[in-house]
């Protein structure tokens, strides 16, 4: 039998560690449909029951003001499954059984898992689980997801539900005088729906948008009725609805507290109080937060890229193995599948070579999350926040956005919506696209590790804290001016308990973010190279210009001949076949020799002997070395032309042809059409700019051992100061086209969308454009302009934060 469960729970209740527990491996990873909230699904099986867990994003309710409960809410209302099972915090009971109260209400058999037992009995709070199951009618399971405590309990709870349902009785709160207000609604949903008409009607009377969109399909007034009803009772009784349910529950989820639990060390301080002393003290916790940042940036970014030294020689190797089942070249006439088959595993391998940085940083933070550190960081910073007109709410769209570095504008201005004080809401989704998003972060590693090599730390702070600071600028201003009168509400937020974190629950969520980062370096990522590869190819090479590149070809051609005639072995190469057969055969031995392959040797010996004497010629061989001499030759010559007809094929390309057009502004900060073009490409999807680079500045098909930044700093001409301006330029440079769309629904708005689009770019254009400009005149070093850059803007960040912040939330009246 087919089974489905989901899992729900507050943040931070464990939620992911009990889902890691019962599914153990077997777990798929995807989106939720239309949205980027993950959507983690499990399988097991137990006795004859096979199940599917869904685990829904973490929520303190079910209302719809953040994506993460609508999300929720929508997987129960559409894909009804068979169970909830509802993990709670047992430490902090009260505030769980708020949502347990809402997911009872739905009608749903419910299976309540008072996980962190453990922690509960270490801080004396005794907590009987059979009078809880008595009073909500439904099972309780103690458990503890960290220690492995439960599993088996919580398996056999399942499945006893499941062969129960048939017994399963509606769960329903008496809401005393709102009682004849969700009776009348009811009687206004006419279809029958796999949930409950009462919990469905209780929703509407709640405001729900969900709910609204469910039920308008089949009684177009709904909506109007339940507005009638929400201002009836108001009229009636002066409170509203939402309010009044809403300490319904509490006053629920009281009774149930005070009746089954009892703290024995109420007044004794906890190990969670010890620490916040120190980590929310007011003159330590900003220390502490810089040095936990410099630990991240150091462990993930410095020492994760000396990692990909072991990383690289496997993805030379997967070039070499694309390479080598591609149509081989002619000399100087590659075949366009061989051309489109590089170009696509160059932009896989320019991204893919950050894996190892990604890994440590997303397990780092999974860490943070884990503890509990990044609520008291939202803390932390509410203070520094509040001065810029932004929230603490605020934090988590940032972090998510990519504050920590590594995250996704497109979440980060979805999270928004939980944002009550709508000024902060409108500054911080303009301000989340300027964090350093995922697919900022190997165009970064890519300039640092062309340009700043032994500065990269240094470099790397720089730009994962200036991002912050020009948020803040941004905000302040916008807070100072557009935004003035907007409204604006108070930070609230508790705090949890700190955990220790699990080694699986790291690894796990570690990969679940790396595997959805290769997902999308192999679709979107891939995708876009296909256009941009399209584009980089039409209209083509001239046939003027095409026929110098043959004369070209049949001048080293010729030269070969003449060098090797005199030799035993001439014979054998007077065909253009057999010479480009010995070329390719050489290009392909020097490639995986590169690439660190250690059998190389035997296995060309065994491929072909000859060919193999030709290019590791015998000590005693005259002829064979006179050959191989000429072959390195004549395979420079081949690089020289193939890398010149590249040139001229993208110069005079459709986007080439972009970014040329770009070049007269552009110049100002030192761009030339090659940076254009890979910003244009990064406008679809920001990772197709290291991919594009990558692929631009590859020199041919042999040069598998250079990575794509040793590719740039020899390629490019570029110098520290170029890549300071290109780097000032992406940390300020406007939102893709995902984020924009997501700007958009947010703001409700196409004005705010193009003021997203447009002040970062005249803005990123123009400090690129300065900072080149001067330190091109000083003749300073891309260091030196970059700390520059960054003093000005923390100076500038900190004189706007002493101005005061002005809470006024109306205007007019009589003018004096």
């Amino acid at each position: 039998m087919n089974v489905k469960i989901a899992l729900a729970g507050q943040p931070n209740c464990g939620k992911s560690t009990i889902f890691s527990m019962l599914s153990g491996i077997r777990q798929h990873i995807a989106n939720y449909p239309g949205v980027t909230v993950d959507k983690k699904s499990g399988f097991f099986s137990y006795k004859d029951l096979d199940i599917e867990m869904v685990d829904l994003p973490g929520t303190y309710s079910f209302s719809s003001y953040s994506l993460e409960e609508r999300v929720a809410k929508e997987f129960i209302l559409k894909d009804s499954p068979d169970i909830i099972l509802n993990v709670v915090d047992a430490s902090n009971l009260k505030r769980n059984l708020y949502l347990t109260f809402q997911l009872l209400e739905m009608a749903k058999p419910v299976i309540v898992i008072l996980n962190m037992w453990d922690v509960a009995k270490r801080r004396g709070i005794e907590i009987d689980a059979n009078k809880i199951s008595s009073m909500l009618k439904c099972p309780v399971v103690v458990a503890s997801g960290a220690k492995k405590i439960g599993k088996d309990e919580i398996l056999e709870a399942i499945f006893s539900v499941y062969n129960q349902k048939q017994n399963y009785e509606e769960f329903k709160i008496n809401y005393e005088e709102l009682e004849p207000f969700i009776y009348e609604l009811e009687k206004d949903i006419k279809t029958n729906y796999d949930i409950s008409k009462r919990w469905l009607a209780i929703k509407a009377l709640e405001g729900d948008s969900v709910v609204y969109e469910l039920l308008e399909d089949k009684n177009r007034n709904f909506k109007e009725n339940s507005k009638k009803q929400i201002d009836k009772f108001k009229n009636i009784h002066g409170f509203n609805t939402e309010n009044f349910l809403a300490s319904f529950r509490y006053d629920s989820a009281q009774i149930v507290s005070d009746k089954c639990t009892k703290e024995t060390k109420k007044d004794k301080e906890t190990l969670t109080d010890k620490i916040d002393k120190i980590v929310l003290n007011r003159w330590l916790s900003f220390p502490i937060l810089f040095l936990i940042i410099v630990a991240i940036y150091q462990l993930a970014i410095v020492f994760g890229y000396h990692l990909t030294n072991y990383t690289w020689p496997i993805l030379a190797t997967l070039k070499n193995f694309v390479t080598d089942i591609l149509p081989a070249a002619d000399i100087a006439h590659v075949p366009m599948l061989t051309d489109l088959g590089i170009w696509l595993i160059n932009s896989l391998n320019a991204l893919l070579n950050y894996l190892p940085i990604f890994f440590i940083l997303f397990a780092l933070i999974a860490i943070l999350e884990d503890v509990g550190y990044m609520p008291r960081m939202a803390f932390i910073l509410d203070r520094v926040f509040r001065k810029f007109g932004l929230h603490g709410q605020s934090t988590l769209p940032l972090v998510l956005g990519g504050a920590f570095v590594g995250g996704c504008a497109v979440p980060g201005v979805m999270a928004t919506k939980g944002i009550a004080d709508d000024r902060a809401r409108m500054a911080t989704i303009f301000t989340v696209p300027l964090m350093n998003c995922l697919a900022k972060v190997p165009f970064y590693t890519l300039l640092l590790g062309a340009f700043f090599k032994e500065h990269m730390s240094l470099v790397m702070f720089y730009i994962s804290t200036i991002t912050i600071f020009t948020a803040l600028i941004i905000a302040k201003i916008l807070t100072m001016t557009l935004l003035k009168t907007r409204e604006t509400a108070p930070f609230v937020m508790e705090l949890p308990s700190y955990h220790m974190p699990t080694f699986k629950g790291v690894i796990f969520r570690a990969c679940e973010r790396v595997w959805v980062y290769i997902k999308k370096v192999c679709t979107i990522v891939l995708a876009v190279a296909i256009v941009l590869f399209a584009l980089l190819q039409f209209p083509g090479v001239s046939h003027d210009k095409r026929a110098e590149f043959e004369a070209d070809e049949q001048k080293i051609l010729t030269t070969f001949d003449k060098k090797i005639s005199k030799t035993k072995y001439h014979e054998n190469f007077k065909s253009r076949q057999s010479v480009s057969e010995l070329l390719n055969f050489y290009d392909s031995y020097r490639s995986k020799k590169m690439a660190g392959s250690k059998s190389v040797d035997e296995d060309f010996k065994n491929k072909d002997e000859f060919l193999y004497s030709i290019i590791r010629p015998a000590s005693d061989d005259k002829d064979a070395k006179l050959i191989n001499r000429e072959l390195r030759n004549l395979s420079k010559g081949r690089d020289r032309i193939l890398r010149e007809e590249k040139n001229v094929r993208i110069e005079t390309s459709l986007l080439g042809m972009a970014g040329r057009a770009l070049e007269p502004i552009s110049q100002f900060a030192g761009f030339d059409w090659r940076i254009n073009v890979a910003f244009l490409s990064s406008f679809a999807a920001r990772e197709s700019a290291v991919a594009t680079l990558g692929s631009i500045y590859e020199t041919g098909a042999n040069e598998n051992a250079q990575r794509a930044e040793e590719m740039m700093a020899e390629n490019s001409g570029y110098t520290p100061l170029h890549a300071a301006a290109i780097i000032i330029f992406m940390l300020l440079t406007p939102p893709c086209i995902a984020t924009m769309v997501v700007v958009k629904l947010q703001m409700n708005s196409y004005k705010w969308m193009l003021l997203s689009l447009f002040v970062p770019f005249a803005l990123a254009l123009i400090m690129a454009a300065l900072v080149f400009s001067i330190g091109n005149a000083l003749n300073l070093s891309g260091l030196v302009a970059m700390s520059c850059y960054y003093i000005f803007i923390v100076a500038t960040a900190i004189v706007l934060g002493l101005i005061p912040e002005k809470r006024i939330n109306w205007q007019g009246g009589l003018k004096n």
